[in-house]
């Protein structure tokens, strides 16, 4: 029955990929042990871990002390936020400064709402029509007490790309202002949420970034598992504390013994990835679907509207289109899409039910008639034309 569903809501979670569940299934059996453990069993699963974490550095070309294994992106995200305020409430800053944009995940904006009363102060970046931000504005909004700057590389409802290696300049000339007037040379650090980036280009030679967030349930790998990349200056400095407290694992960063089959999973999954076509490939494919998609439904409701940019292109990812058609309830239609065997979405999964889109608010959107169709490694091009014609008779053209 599922198999004759058709499955557009990749951005919310990706389905597991059989070699990925196999993988998990084998360390399951055969790596049970603690890693922190002494005697034999303990040890290979150590070796396990160890071989996990560096095929997770491979994968953004990192080094694998500088990876830290969490339960997702949400609580990588929370360790970035929490943990840089606390260091810097430690070296004195009485009231960190943090920079976000108006359209991070929610496990950002809830965080640095909560540090707001808590003492931080907080600027929230504004976003164009397409859902970037402006560069001059992210300038004119740093301070000397700025700590922090977290900016996502793609938007998980309406798939903009912001430019984060031009961020990273502005954020180095910031840094060198700052060290002359607080004499430290940590801030501003740069965080990215990278979570829903599987067709950008990660390479921590030349991104640029302090810290990183990933996320299995959003490359074909486990849920409940994800890795912060920690520079290796800000790690050896302190730059950053954990949140809560426990044992010593993760370099004392997040406590808890590691799941190691989840790691597994994890690693497997991102070695997947990079073991398919170039990523170049892959954004090709999945920007012909998002192309076909768009030109399809524009067919059928010349009056669409497209919440974000039109095309594929540095500004936009290809595997998430965000539309608004005018005149629909957008829950009816999505239980109707449900009912005839399309899943999609009306916002982030993320969101409390009650809540409009933020996201789409802060372009002029509107909420109450938009839908999310998200692609991915198992879409094929006979799915989206069947969708297209059951939106066809549900719109009655």
């Amino acid at each position: 029955m599922l198999k004759s569903r058709i499955y557009l809501d990749y951005a919310s979670l990706t389905p597991i990929d059989p070699r990925v569940t196999r993988e998990m299934k084998k360390c399951s059996s055969s790596k049970y042990a603690n890693p922190s453990s002494l005697y034999k069993e303990g040890v290979a699963a150590k070796k396990a871990l160890s071989e996990g974490r560096k095929k997770v550095a491979d994968y953004i070309n990192s080094h694998p002390d500088e990876i830290i294994f969490t339960a997702g992106g949400t609580e990588a995200n929370n360790l970035v936020m929490r943990g840089v305020a606390r260091s810097a409430v430690r070296a004195g800053i009485i009231a960190p400064h943090i920079i976000i944009s108006e359209i991070e995940h929610s496990s950002i904006i809830e965080t640095t709402n909560e540090l707001e009363k808590h003492g931080c102060e907080i600027t929230r970046l504004t976003v164009d029509k397409n859902g970037v931000i402006s560069l001059d504005e992210l300038k004119k909004s740093i301070r000397p007490n700025t700590v922090l700057i977290s900016i996502m590389m793609v938007n998980n409802e309406i798939g903009s790309v912001q430019p984060i290696k031009e961020i990273a300049k502005i954020v180095r000339n910031a840094r060198k202002v700052s060290e002359a007037i607080l004499k430290i040379n940590a801030y501003p650090l740069f965080h990215t949420d990278a979570a829903q980036a599987l067709y950008e280009e990660i390479n921590m030679d030349n991104l640029g970034v302090d810290l990183l967030t990933l996320d299995g349930g959003k490359v074909y790998g486990p849920r409940g598992i994800g890795a912060l990349y920690i520079k290796r200056e800000v790690m050896e400095n302190k730059w950053i504390e954990a949140v809560f407290s426990g044992g010593g694992q993760e370099k004392g960063l997040r406590p808890g013994t590691e799941n190691l089959p989840g790691i597994m999973g994890f690693a497997k999954a991102l070695e997947l990835v990079s073991m398919e076509t170039g990523k170049q490939g892959k954004k090709e494919k999945i920007s012909e679907f998002r192309k076909v998609f768009i030109e399809g439904l524009i067919k059928i409701c010349p009056d669409i509207i497209i919440n974000g940019n039109l095309n594929s292109c540095p500004a936009q990812s290809p595997h998430i289109l965000n539309i608004s058609i005018p005149g629909i309830d957008n829950e009816f239609f999505l239980f109707q899409l449900d009912a005839k065997g399309i899943a999609c979405s009306t916002k982030s999964s993320c969101l409390r039910d009650e809540e409009e889109s933020y996201v789409l608010k802060s372009i002029g959107a509107d909420s109450k008639t938009s839908l999310r169709f998200s692609f991915g490694r198992f879409t094929k091009m006979s799915d989206l034309k069947k969708t297209l014609r059951i939106i066809s008779k549900l719109l009655g053209k």
